[in-house]
This record gives structure tokens, sequence and C-alpha cells, in this order.
């Protein structure tokens, strides 16, 4: 549950982009906003890393760019224990249309920050060997065990946006931290440069 709350608060902390004025109740969905630049077979790897009340546990994940039209995109999500073969992985997909219409009450501004922002600011970041300029936002949520701080960066530069994250439990001495590990372009990328 924590798990499916975390890896859900990391891909809506990305900003909506607003469409034209007669698509006002519309904005783009910030997971199709985040991967609609790269080719099919894009994948992003991650650890997620948790430590909570003596058990630490170390997971792989792996976002893949499965399908992509002009109207929704498809990102398959592979889960398994680190030390665990390929064939114990859990595997989750997610559609994403382009467009999401918006709550009411909900503003195009308000739509796709993260509830109960503390901070945010902009910092330059050196990822697996290169400089990217990501957007931090500070949060605090409560959740079944408490009160729940959660530390995200966001890059445009990433597919997914994803970079970094940590949130603190401090009633159950809980920490999770998802760190960015490798990012494979589809060859495709290759095939449509000139």
């Amino acid at each position: 549950m924590m798990r499916r709350l975390l890896t859900a608060l990391c891909l809506l902390a990305c900003c909506a982009v607003p469409l034209s004025a007669d698509e006002a109740t519309s904005v783009e969905n910030p997971v199709y906003a985040r991967w609609k630049n790269h080719p099919v077979g894009t994948e992003v790897r991650y650890r997620q890393h948790t430590q909570a009340q003596g058990v630490d546990e170390r997971r792989l994940m792996v976002y893949r760019l499965t399908e992509k039209t002009a109207d929704q995109l498809t990102v398959e999500i592979r889960t398994r224990q680190e030390e665990a073969a390929e064939s114990d992985e859990t595997v989750q997909v997610q559609t994403a249309k382009r467009l999401f219409r918006l709550p009411p009450g909900v503003t195009a501004e308000q739509f796709g920050k993260p509830a109960g922002r503390k901070a945010e600011g902009q910092e330059e970041l050196e990822i697996l060997g290169r400089r990217l300029q990501a957007s931090w936002t500070l949060s605090e949520v409560r959740v079944e065990a408490g009160v729940t701080e959660i530390r995200t960066w966001i890059s445009d530069q990433i597919p997914g946006g994803l970079v970094r994250s940590v949130s603190t439990t401090p009633a159950v001495r809980s920490k999770t931290t998802m760190e960015l590990l490798e990012l494979r372009e589809s060859a495709l990328r290759e095939a449509e440069k000139p």
C-alpha cells in the first residue's frame, strides 16, 4: 500500500501543461506529458530502498514505455526484490490518456502539484554522468501511520520525470528512497537521428 502511494505521489508530482481556451476544463495528463517525447521501448530503472522498524528492503523498478499514440500512452512497471530473479517480477500496466478533465474546483495551476506542499525550488543535479535541471518539492501528507514528509526531484530531461524521491514517516521509523539507476532510450531514437 505504501509503495503504491509513493509511486502515485511521485508520478503526480510533476506540473500540468494547460491547453487552449476551448479545452479550459482539461489539462494534459502529467504522466503523458513526461513520456510523450520519448520513443516506445524507452526504459527508466530505479532502486527503491525502504527501511522501517528493522526491515531493510531493496527493490528494482523498471518503467518501460510500451505504446504511444496522440491520445494516450502505456507504461509497464516491473518490480522485484533486488536479489530476486526476473521471473519473480510483478508487472503493472499504467495507461495515461493525453487529456485529463479537471475535478470541480481545481484550476490548471493547482492540478498535478502535490498536496501539502511546504517548499519548492530548482536544483542542478549530476545523475548518470550528466547534468540535469530538476525542480524539487517538499510536501507533507497524513497517512494511516502518521505524517509523511516527501521530497521529490523531477526533471523534464528524464522520461516519466522522476529523478529521486525520499519519504520519511517518523512515527513508524520508516524511510523510503527511490533513485534513478539507468536510462535506456529505445534503439528507435538512434534511427530517428539524421
